[in-house]
């Protein structure tokens, strides 16, 4: 009887862990002006579609909360210089009934935008994003972290 809960809940726990990410969420990455030269300022342009029933955290609060704030690093290079901070666009505003703090999420849809200046013609821009998708319905969270390329 113990055998057969314990294989149940290596199961269930397999399924969930073996979730794949794309399935949550789907990302593009794209410049906002096509053919930029050099010394012009564009803005890179993080558009995410969430699936029903998850919410992707925001990165415009702090992660001293609870929940992660999306994060987005972009490897060094000598073909653009980063402008400001990056942006999230209109997220949506809730507050932590444990903490009673204000934090930022998306449904459906998420975009983030970074500017950046560029130093050379057809530069390359890399990095990675880390967040934290949660599930709307039995309150599972799931860490993810994918890279992005973009020129």
């Amino acid at each position: 009887m113990i055998f057969r809960i314990l294989l149940m809940l290596l199961c269930t726990a397999g399924a969930v862990c073996a979730q794949d990410l794309k399935d949550i969420s789907h990302w593009k990455i794209n410049l906002s002006k096509t053919g930029p030269k050099a010394g012009e300022e564009v803005e890179v342009v993080f558009s995410a579609e969430i699936d029903q029933n998850w919410k992707l955290y925001s990165s415009d609060f702090k992660g001293d909360i609870g929940p992660l704030p999306t994060e987005f690093v972009f490897n060094p290079g000598n073909n653009y210089e980063l402008v400001g901070n990056i942006e999230p666009v209109n997220p949506l505003k809730a507050v932590d009934p444990t903490w009673d703090k204000a934090y930022t999420y998306f449904v459906d849809k998420a975009e983030f935008r970074q500017k950046i200046r560029l130093t050379k013609a057809n530069a390359k821009v890399t990095g990675t994003i880390k967040g934290l998708l949660c599930s709307n319905v039995d309150g599972l969270c799931v860490p993810f972290k994918e890279a992005f390329e973009v020129h």
